[in-house]
């Protein structure tokens, strides 16, 4: 029994016909027959007796029909508060993500929000780093998710949503005898690294580790980055977040990496400037979102 049932129940005993209710409702008296029929089955109990002047509810469907009407009452009441806080909720927001977010956040998040918010107008891409921090920073931008967390004075930075790291490698490669793949795994191996995300999180992680990477293929297109790992170029570290490890080929497997820094999605906005109620809601939207997923 739902909303709609309830709703056709009470408009029934109201018009005490069942083809007056049914061209109110806007349905066939057929579908508002079956409707009751349902009704009476779910509870076990007649809920209408019939006369020659149409229908009368019995002593189950008119207790039923003065809970109806409270319950009609309450979900009318949910409903407009909801309205109203939504009509409150509006406005333009720019959200700009440094290059590679997309694919790790997916739209998926982003799609629900505009369906939760639909008087926001939210308009969200991808930016290299430095056009990102500088729409942050001269107001273009409202909100900004960087991986590498920006050490600046003018943001407040907070991390959200940490990443998941692999490596592609080639069947035949001595790596993929191994359970785990470490940065000393990396070292003196030949690297396939595609778009900036993977790109500067195994540099700094070698970095760190005190040896240069041998990357002998970059690129940006995920395609080529994996026929490079299946011609046996190299192994390809990768991130990886709400989206999925690819379907690969039986020449490639997919080992876990153990990064020295744990990469994370962080929440950016500019410090001292009050945030717009879209953009508050925004950002409590995705915590709670990514807050189940981690």
């Amino acid at each position: 029994m739902d909303i709609k049932s309830l709703e056709f129940f009470v408009r029934l005993c109201k018009d005490k016909n069942v083809s007056v209710a049914a061209e109110n409702l806007f349905i066939s008296q057929q579908g508002l027959s079956q409707m009751i029929k349902r009704m009476e089955n779910e509870l076990g109990v007649k809920l209408f007796r019939r006369n020659n002047r149409g229908v009368t509810p019995t002593v189950e469907g008119k207790l039923l029909w003065e809970h109806a009407e409270k319950i009609l009452s309450e979900y009318q009441k949910v409903t407009d508060s909801i309205n109203l806080n939504n009509s409150l909720i509006h406005g333009p927001l720019n959200v700009v993500l440094e290059l590679g977010c997309l694919t790790l956040l997916t739209l998926s998040p982003f799609l629900h929000f505009i369906e939760e918010y639909p008087n926001v107008d939210l308009r969200f891409g991808e930016h290299r780093e430095t056009i990102c921090q500088a729409q942050l920073s001269d107001g273009t931008a409202d909100v900004f998710f960087a991986v590498k967390s920006v050490d600046s004075e003018q943001f407040d930075v907070l991390p959200f949503y940490p990443l998941n790291s692999i490596v592609y490698v080639p069947k035949n490669h001595v790596l993929a005898k191994k359970s785990f793949i470490t940065v000393e795994d990396l070292r003196d191996t030949k690297l396939i690294l595609c778009g900036s995300t993977n790109y500067y999180t195994v540099v700094k992680d070698c970095a760190e580790a005190n040896f240069v990477p041998n990357i002998v293929v970059s690129s940006t297109d995920i395609n080529v980055t994996m026929q490079c790992v299946q011609s046996g170029l190299g192994v390809s570290p990768f991130i990886l977040g709400m989206n999925k490890a690819l379907p690969i080929s039986e020449d490639i497997i997919v080992q876990p990496y153990r990064c020295q820094n744990i990469p994370q999605i962080h929440i950016l906005t500019k410090k001292k400037t009050p945030l717009s109620l879209g953009a508050q809601k925004f950002c409590d939207y995705f915590l709670r979102y990514f807050e189940t997923r981690t």
